[in-house]
């Protein structure tokens, strides 16, 4: 019982660790960055530095390949060793310990919301992407043709404006969508 304790105490203190530092540009001193990009091909031009901590105590520095938007953004998902890397708009499901990513998606994610302690909400101009906890993700049907405004979250439901031009006028079309039961209402994406 002793041992249980005392293992169990260990892993608690692993999991406190510091995961992760975002840069404020790629280190000019140490060994070299490793670009990370959907495709695995490496490229060479500064995108979203962040430096890993490994669970042995070692580190390394990632390179994200930037994707299309402003929101960059590290977040530690719960009960996993997940990290969700947002490197301009374009997500990375990352472990610490290894340099390819779990799952690479998106590519111009300009908000992120937290619906609780286990799921976000990004958004596009014409989507919404649920992640869940364990890091499996779903993207909506098309909500919008081309931007949604005003989007928050309440008791698991997603709501907003989503643009819909017509033949006549543009406007801004009221949508809802429930996180638990994946039903869309509203929207002018369809």
């Amino acid at each position: 019982m002793e041992k249980e304790n005392r293992l169990n105490s260990e892993c608690k203190a692993v999991k406190s660790k510091k995961q992760f530092e975002i840069l404020p540009s790629l280190p000019t001193y140490g060994p070299m960055y490793i670009p990370v990009s959907e495709t695995g091909k490496p490229f060479y031009s500064e995108g979203f530095p962040v430096r890993f901590y490994r669970r042995d105590g070692t580190e390394w520095v990632a390179n994200f390949e930037p994707g299309w938007t402003d929101l960059k953004q590290v977040i530690q998902l719960d009960n996993t060793d997940l990290l969700l890397v947002i490197a301009c708009g374009t997500c990375y499901l990352m472990d610490p310990d290894d340099t390819k990513p779990v799952a690479v998606f998106g590519v111009g994610y300009s908000h992120i919301l937290q619906a609780n302690a286990s799921r976000y909400v990004l958004h596009d101009e014409t989507h919404l992407t649920v992640i869940a906890a364990d890091g499996t993700h779903w993207r909506t049907e098309r909500i919008s043709w081309d931007g949604l405004a005003d989007v928050r979250i309440e008791k698991n439901v997603v709501s907003g404006l989503a643009f819909s031009p017509t033949c006549t006028s543009d406007e801004w079309v009221a949508f809802s969508y429930d996180l638990d039961t994946g039903s869309l209402v509203g929207g002018g994406g369809r």
